[in-house]
């Protein structure tokens, strides 16, 4: 009998045989499939809906630390701010008021643009209070805070930050009844780094909730969110009491779990954070899972439309497709190799033309939408430059403003006015001029004013010389290249250098290039801090915004090139090209 059948399946056209073989494997597998889709389907949902509850906990906990971070990043400022720091340094019982009202509107305004800090307080070390509260004033003192439990160990952080639930208890009789999570940290001294006081910047719970639960939006989880110490944090408002306290009873640290709770099946996920805090979400497990089982039925109606269309497909595939598809595919092979080349064979008007057509048609959008391409790229790269371009640094403005003041009150009104003039033409030069490309002149005018600035501030600390050729000073260049790398020069070379340091600037013509060149006798640099600016991996803002607007304007990676060793000093050339066109024009 066995041996018909294999005899009779020989006898068979290719294109029958196709067809049963194809058919024999469909039965065999919807027969086993079948079998198997049952427990395969719980254990595949059960273990997608712990993911999901896992991914809730976790989402919740980035936007935590996003939070914490943008809190600590904050912080930072205000601590390094010159205001603050002059007001815990000279404050006392006899001259603190003088600091009252300059160190309010900085707190008031600093507040205004962090709408997440409900409050901030800060007490120098003599005791002296400054804050901004935008609820209801809370009555803190220093030595309030140095009773409290977590003073000595804020003191051993030397820096760090520590977050405690309502101040670790200092908030917990305030009059609005809100709660809050307070961000601390001892402020030091920028000169000495030694403890010139304390910061307490405070998260109103209302913001927190509302800023984590902006993860869960999807699903009606539950949150509860515990500090280190069992406090409550966040107690979730849409579960009955009972629930939140036996779910304690469920929970697995930093693991997820599925339990029956009064009739009712629920998904715990506990995560344990960086900060000790425990983030428990509960969520209704047939919420979560009745959206798998409507993927189920849809990929399951997706797997019988296709196993219809297969059976449909293999005839003719078997008859008429294959070999034409042959000729088509070698025709095509081509295109692996990144030849966008038409196909040239000949088809009737069946199905196999029209893809042959639909193909051509596809190889022209394709060789049009690549020329898109490259045209958006330029039209994104010129945004991005205009945008770095409009960046003003405002320290620079803000030390002006601080010699211009120094001037003024030891009645150097003189040297007061040339700052402020220099400091008019310097910012009318990239602020009413529009142009995102200014002359070599103008952006020597702009170097100018800056430096006759710092002159001013620096007296004799530096020299500058000038080797300027005539010839270059008509040719255009992007606005303000020159003036970030003079800056960065005077701050990073020549301020750390003993003694008198010399800047040298260079405008050198040569045939179809303009070299610039801005050099330091100052303290110069490594090899490897040469490699991380040149990469773009540098911290430093300056240098390496003005290298990668170089880049990207005349599309070149090694426009500039630094030359630089510790203790001698730094070189930064940068190599403009000549327009032909604009050369013909200056000739």
């Amino acid at each position: 009998m066995l041996k018909k059948l294999i005899k009779k399946f020989s006898d068979l056209n290719i294109s029958s045989k196709i067809m049963l073989y194809y058919f024999a494997i469909l039965i065999l597998s919807v027969f086993f499939l079948s079998i198997a889709y049952k427990e395969i389907n719980n254990n595949i949902t059960n273990n997608k809906v712990m993911q999901v509850s896992n991914e809730i906990v976790i989402n919740i906990n980035s936007n935590i630390n996003s939070l914490i971070n943008l809190v600590d990043n904050q912080s930072k400022i205000l601590i390094s701010s010159q205001i603050l720091q002059e007001a815990l340094l000279g404050g006392n019982t006899s001259n603190n008021a003088i600091y009252i009202q300059p160190m309010s509107k900085y707190l008031a305004d600093f507040l205004n643009f962090n709408d997440f800090i409900s409050s901030i307080y800060i007490f120098d070390t003599k005791g002296n209070e400054y804050f901004v509260d935008n609820i209801s004033f809370k009555s803190i003192s220093l030595h309030m805070i140095q009773s409290t439990k977590w003073y000595n160990r804020l003191l051993g952080l030397k820096g760090g930050y520590i977050l405690e639930v309502n101040g670790g208890g200092l908030l917990e009789n305030n009059k609005s009844n809100q709660g809050y999570v307070s961000f601390i940290r001892i402020i030091n001294d920028i000169n000495t780094q030694k403890p010139s006081g304390i910061m307490i910047i405070n998260i109103s719970e209302s913001y927190l909730n509302k800023y984590i639960n902006s993860a869960i939006n999807t699903y009606t989880s539950s949150i509860i969110l515990k500090d280190e110490n069992g406090n409550n944090i966040i107690e979730p408002t849409n579960i009955s009491k009972s629930l939140n306290n036996e779910i304690f009873n469920y929970i697995k640290p930093n693991n997820s779990t599925i339990k029956k709770i009064d009739g009712k099946v629920y998904i715990i996920s506990d995560l344990k954070n960086e900060f000790g805090w425990n983030i428990i979400s509960i969520t209704p497990f047939n919420e979560l899972n009745s959206q798998f089982w409507i993927y189920n039925l849809i990929l399951l109606l997706v797997i019988i439309i296709n196993i219809i269309l297969l059976i449909l497909g293999l005839l003719f595939i078997s008859l008429f497709i294959t070999q034409p598809i042959v000729k088509l595919v070698n025709s095509m092979k081509g295109i692996k190799d990144g030849k966008f080349e038409k196909v040239n064979i000949i088809t009737g008007n069946d199905e196999i033309g029209m893809l042959k057509d639909v193909y051509n048609k596809m190889i022209d959008e394709i060789k049009k939408l690549i020329g898109d391409i490259i045209n958006e790229q330029k039209i994104k790269r010129k945004l991005e430059l205009d945008v770095m371009q409009s960046q003003i640094k405002p320290h620079f403005l803000f030390n002006s403003f601080d010699a211009i003041s120094a001037l003024i009150l030891m009645g150097d009104t003189k040297n007061a006015g040339k700052i402020v003039k220099a400091l008019g033409k310097f910012y009318r030069s990239f602020l009413i001029n529009g142009n995102e490309e200014i002359t070599i002149k103008e952006e020597l005018d702009i170097i100018d004013n800056y430096l006759t600035i710092q002159k001013i501030r620096f007296g004799d600390k530096f020299k500058v010389e000038m080797d300027i050729d005539e010839r270059t000073l008509s040719y255009r260049i992007p606005k303000l290249i020159l003036q970030p790398l003079v800056e960065n020069t005077l701050n990073h070379g020549i301020r750390c250098k003993e003694g008198q340091g010399i800047i040298s600037i260079k405008a050198l013509y040569d045939n179809d290039q303009i070299k610039l060149i801005i050099e330091d006798n100052g303290k110069g640099m490594s090899e490897e801090k040469i490699r991380e600016i040149e990469s773009g991996m540098s911290k430093g803002v300056g240098l390496r915004s003005t290298i990668e607007r170089l880049k990207i304007y005349y599309n070149s990676t090694d426009i500039v090139k630094i030359y630089s060793k510790i203790d001698e000093g730094t070189k930064i050339e940068i190599t403009i090209p000549i327009n032909k066109e604009e050369q013909n024009d200056k000739g």
